[in-house]
């Protein structure tokens, strides 16, 4: 309101200008030097007025524009948390950053110029417009025949405009993703010398992006000079109807230099308008990327009237479960009920269905079909966070967060304290290399955990799950970072951490599933044994099958 109430301000101490020079001519004329006194102080007067509220304007309008930024980037980045992961599996996350990070840059120009030149430039162009009908009609009514010829230019360009803009914008993330794919995988880009072919790749996503962009420059370069000229003819016709009105005595000249003024004045918010018209598409076009992301549905939310899950305490029953990507069948008819307490082996092949079957636990994605249960609760009767509160995951990829050890060991608990934290490192076996470390649990195990060693990490993601203290366990082959004697030692504290805890242990090496309560064997998507290690072996089906292959 502010900000509006300046911008009306400056737009009337412009529109003011016109007439008082008017004044001024007229004074000169009638050698009236008390009116050409009064007439100049009030044009000192005015740019001193207008300047103290184009100042208002300017700060007022940064700071609305700017909060509506930040608040339209939290409420993105809120959004994006919440996504189900069955959208990232479509989404690269170089289009999401470049869209959250370039297209928001973009749009906030949009929004700062629309109060800073679209709102007030179009108040001051109808005002001036209103004035110098008032002033002459005939004058004006030539005025406004040239006008939607101009406008009409206007949008011709506009139109154009907006669609090289979505393609840059396109292009921009596609450069993104290119520079954040090869950065995160830059070990393997140096292994394979492949420095010269991803350059030559990212120089051809580059070229592409300057041709584009140029298409745009020339656009534009053409439109300010074609706008230009056809106001220059729109000018000369009316002067030239202007001296026709003096000479026929039906216009005196003080008028038809205040409608000069006004007509000149009425130049720059035209030609503010033409060009912020094309930030404005710019804006309009990565608005639609940025809303492309807020109107992605979350497929995992809590149903209307969903109810914390109570402490439980970890038996899990699979009835009736069948899952599939899009069209893509992955489990079928899945029947399992676990026990409290029990740890159960998931083994098969790889595409088998056992990440995806641990992935429902944590209702990261839902079933087509059948429920899943803890304690006979089904897990789209509570709500998402009370459910993940009591479920803790020890990837097999581990990625940790910028930051400190401490801090990343803390991640599920931040409000553990220091002897909880050492604590949990010592179980996990991670104690004694944090020690080594110059800052201990203060160290910095920068991006992506860079720092750390494979099995240092694994041991801090493994001190994580220990300090959340969880009732159920999903570990995806956690010690296969380690050497052989920190595994031994890792699979004791292990063995501690799941006692008495719902533990699902997906499982690449088989002898990591000897002690396991029970072992189910997947194959395409379905339960094709159950039964102890010893069992299976004697069963001599494809779990002897994938022992004997992994023995020899």
């Amino acid at each position: 309101m502010l900000a509006t109430f300046c911008t009306i301000l400056v737009a009337a101490a412009t529109l003011l200008i016109a007439p008082l020079a008017g004044n001024a001519f007229k004074a000169i004329e009638e050698k009236n030097f008390y009116l050409l006194n009064i007439t100049a102080a009030g044009i000192i007067g005015l740019y001193f007025i207008k300047g103290l509220f184009t100042y208002g304007q300017g700060y007022l309008s940064c700071y609305v524009s700017n909060k509506i930024i930040i608040n339209l980037r939290q409420q993105l980045y809120r959004h994006l948390e919440r996504l189900s992961l069955d959208f990232y599996s479509h989404w690269h996350s170089g289009e999401i950053l470049s869209r959250m990070m370039n297209d928001i840059t973009t749009l906030q120009m949009t929004i700062l110029t629309g109060f800073t030149a679209i709102v007030p430039q179009t108040i001051l162009l109808v005002g001036l417009m209103g004035y110098i009908f008032w002033l002459n009609w005939r004058l004006s009514l030539l005025t406004f025949i040239a006008l939607p010829l101009i406008v009409q230019v206007i949008r011709m360009f506009a139109t154009e405009l907006r669609h090289v803009s979505e393609r840059v914008q396109q292009k921009t993330a596609d450069i993104t993703s290119h520079v954040q794919e090869t950065v995160s995988q830059i070990k393997t880009v140096q292994s394979f010398t492949m420095e010269e072919a991803e350059a030559a790749k990212f120089k051809k996503e580059n070229d592409h992006s300057f041709d584009i962009t140029m298409k745009g420059e020339q656009l534009l370069a053409t439109q300010i000079p074609v706008i230009a000229f056809l106001q220059a003819i729109a000018t000369v016709a009316i002067v030239w109807y202007g001296g026709m009105e003096i000479i026929n005595g039906t216009l005196t000249l003080p008028q038809l230099i205040s409608f000069a003024t006004a007509l000149g004045i009425m130049t720059d918010p035209g030609s503010t308008l033409s060009k912020s018209f094309t930030v404005f598409q710019q804006g309009m076009a990565s608005a639609k990327r940025i809303f492309e992301l807020l109107d992605a549905p979350i497929s995992i939310v809590d149903k209307p009237g969903a109810k914390p899950l109570p402490k439980i305490a970890g038996q899990v029953e699979l009835k009736n479960i069948s899952f599939a990507y899009e069209t893509e069948p992955v489990l079928e008819n899945i029947n399992l009920a676990v026990k409290p307490g029990e740890m159960i082996a998931l083994v098969g092949r790889t595409g088998s269905g056992k990440s995806t079957l641990v992935n429902l636990l944590p209702r990261f994605f839902d079933p087509r079909s059948g429920q899943v249960l803890i304690d006979g609760i089904d897990l789209r009767d509570v709500t998402v966070e009370s459910l993940r509160r009591q479920i803790a995951i020890v990837p097999q990829e581990i990625a940790l967060f910028r930051g400190t050890i401490r801090e990343n060991l803390a991640y599920g608990r931040p409000e553990a304290s220091e002897a909880e934290i050492v604590a949990a490192a010592k179980a996990a076996n991670a104690y004694n290399f944090i020690a080594e470390l110059p800052n201990g649990l203060d160290s910095e195990v920068g991006e992506r955990g860079a720092k750390l060693s494979g099995g240092e990490k694994q041991r801090i993601a493994i001190a994580r799950a220990i300090l959340r203290d969880p009732r159920i366990l999903i570990l995806d082959e956690a010690t296969s970072s380690l050497d052989v004697e920190t595994e031994s030692l890792l699979r004791e504290a292990l063995e501690k951490l799941m006692a008495g805890r719902t533990s699902f242990v997906i499982a690449h090496r088989l002898y990591t599933v000897e002690k396991a309560s029970r072992v189910v064997v997947l194959d395409n998507g379905r339960i094709v044994e159950v039964g102890t290690h010893q069992e299976l072996l004697a069963k001599g089906g494809l779990y002897q099958y994938l022992n004997e292959i992994q023995a020899k």
